[in-house]
């Protein structure tokens, strides 16, 4: 099943800006350059992030060439590992239903299939940090110490796809739930005086200080000393300092830019996707879609059955990872991607109560939520027949795509209500599938509008030596790959900066349009990328041989004759 999501028609879509275009090239740089040290965009240092990902694209780039297939490898592979994770955790936490159970239900996140079949930094980040999480929630509760080798591997992996937060989160999600049991257990059984005071404390305020007083205990006694690993943290070292001591070698400015500049200064500034704290709300709902409408259903059923330590620290995970982004002044939807995974048990967990042989009685609090789910999908349905002037023009912009929408509005409407008529909840679990195996259809329907791909390829059909790529307020870090050339750019800003700064002489920036005028006349050939509202500008410079090769959006391809 997971291997048919993740990987039927992986290829089909071009590649897309932003995020696919730059890491793709940026792989695809590693193999030109022959360096795999400093990752290179548009042949400068490109140093945002550490390198991992990077390495297993041009590895993929090697053996497979330079096709999209090859480029979304990575996090295919990394999605369907999540999956089998999930499994696992589900298994060594409550049960192997359980555990099947919430791998399915990850596997039928939209989010998750989404990212999963998108060439980003986030899901190879997401496998190894809820790796390093789990394993080491695991050593926590068992006493296995040689768990916490590997938690901290996974963990040293994590940071090299995307950063030091991996350790940041990791630290807080444990922490945290130490915190919980440390509050809520009872406290240890205090040795009686050799002679008890006979008189009890006034008021009873003696009691309620001594339990405030136990439960601080309680928290003192908790195995703190266990995140303590000094063999675990050196392993980690050694996979992380080496690259990082390499880059800040090779330039001394790194550091400041890394951690500083490009994480803090995310963190604690607006400067870079300013959204409110509010944001992640709708986002997780999306994509979580259809089983964000039972979350409230499985926590409250678990408050119902015996207490479980683990449903308690699943929440905590899921929590941290929320509020750690939503605290964040730069946010971007695939950051709370990590949080999808312990969701996805909580729910795998609750399911495995209600699901097996025969018809069973659904509990009241589930046929609830089924009921409001199947009424609010034929209430969608209908939206869809006789949408309102708005919506109308949104359906319209879909074309062919609308059947397929309709599709999906079936299957969202008929998996609640089948359930509940049947009586059986593993109806949702089809539903989901179903919606799931949609996903591929809607991402190939964005790349249309997103992907340079066709551009790229006019570009390198037409290429002869000596010939420019010229970006005029504008960048494709996508045409780049499919083109094969890097861009000459007339000065603006751009995720190019940094590296400008560390090689001011590349040759690759131009002041004004009159030097970059100069730079197309001597050549047999460039191929201009701009907005179409630049295009008067530019044509100020050129009066004649502009070509215009193709438009995509707002942007336009234009070919000029030089020399």
């Amino acid at each position: 099943m997971g291997a048919v999501i993740f990987f039927y028609r992986l290829g089909a879509p071009g590649l897309m800006d932003p995020d696919e275009g730059r890491y793709a090239e940026i792989g695809r740089e590693i193999l030109a350059l022959k360096d795999w040290l400093i990752p290179h965009l548009n042949a400068l240092p490109y140093l945002e992030k550490p390198p991992l990902v990077y390495w297993l694209t041009a590895l993929s780039f090697s053996g497979l060439g330079l096709t999209e297939t090859a480029a979304r490898l990575p996090a295919a592979l990394s999605a369907l590992a999540g999956v089998y994770l999930t499994y696992f955790l589900g298994r060594a936490l409550f049960s192997p239903g359980a555990g099947f159970l919430a791998a399915v239900v990850l596997a039928t996140f939209p989010g998750y299939v989404v990212l999963g079949r998108l060439l980003t930094l986030d899901m190879t980040f997401t496998l190894f940090l809820n790796l390093g999480v789990g394993l080491g929630y695991l050593a926590l509760t068992r006493g296995s110490g040689g768990l916490w080798l590997w938690a901290y591997l996974a963990l040293a992996l994590a940071v090299l796809a995307k950063g030091p937060a991996a350790l940041v989160l990791a630290g807080l999600v444990w922490g945290s739930w130490l915190v919980f049991r440390g509050l809520t257990s009872p406290p240890l059984p205090q040795p009686s005086p050799p002679h008890p005071d006979p008189l009890p404390p006034a008021g009873g305020e003696g009691t309620k200080s001594g339990d405030g007083l136990g439960r601080l205990g309680a928290i003192a006694r908790q195995p703190w000393k266990s995140l303590v690993q000094p063999r675990a943290w050196l392993l980690s070292a050694l996979i992380v300092l080496p690259w990082f001591a390499y880059v800040q070698w090779r330039h001394p400015g790194f550091f400041r830019f890394f951690i500083l500049e490009h994480h803090l200064g995310r963190y604690l500034t607006p400067a870079i996707h300013p959204e409110p704290i509010y944001y992640y709300l709708p986002v997780l709902l999306a994509m979580t879609l259809p089983w964000c409408l039972l979350l409230p259903w499985a926590l409250t059923a678990g408050r119902r059955r015996p207490g479980d330590p683990h449903r308690a620290f699943l929440l905590i995970w899921a929590a941290v990872v929320l509020a750690f982004f939503s605290l964040s002044r730069g946010k971007l939807a695939p950051y709370i991607l990590p949080a999808l995974p312990p969701l996805a048990l909580a729910l795998g967990e609750a399911f495995s109560h209600v699901m097996g042989p025969g018809r069973l009685p659904l509990d009241r609090g589930l046929r609830i939520t089924l009921l409001v789910w199947g009424v609010g999908g034929l209430i969608l349905v209908a939206l869809y027949f006789r949408p309102p002037g708005a919506l109308a023009r949104e359906l319209a912009r879909l074309g062919p795509f609308s059947s397929s929408l309709l599709a999906g509005l079936a299957a969202f409407t008929l998996a609640p209500l089948l359930a509940l008529l049947w009586r059986q909840a593993g109806v949702l679990f089809l539903g989901a599938l179903l919606l799931a195996a949609m996903i591929p259809a809607g991402v190939e329907a964005v790349s249309w509008q997103r992907s340079p791909r066709e551009l790229g390829r006019l570009v390198q059909d037409r290429w002869q030596p000596g010939a420019a790529l010229i970006g005029v307020h504008l960048y494709s870090p996508g045409l780049s790959f499919y083109s094969g050339q890097i861009f000459h750019l007339l000065d603006f800003s751009s995720e190019l900066d940094f590296g400008r700064r560390l090689r001011p002489e590349s040759g690759l920036f131009f002041a004004n349009r009159r030097d970059l005028a100069a730079l197309a006349q001597a050549r047999p050939v460039s191929f201009f990328y701009l907005k179409a509202d630049d295009l008067p500008d530019l044509e100020k410079e050129f009066p004649r041989n502009l070509t215009l090769l193709a438009r995509q959006k707002d942007c336009i391809l234009l070919c000029y004759e030089g020399k």
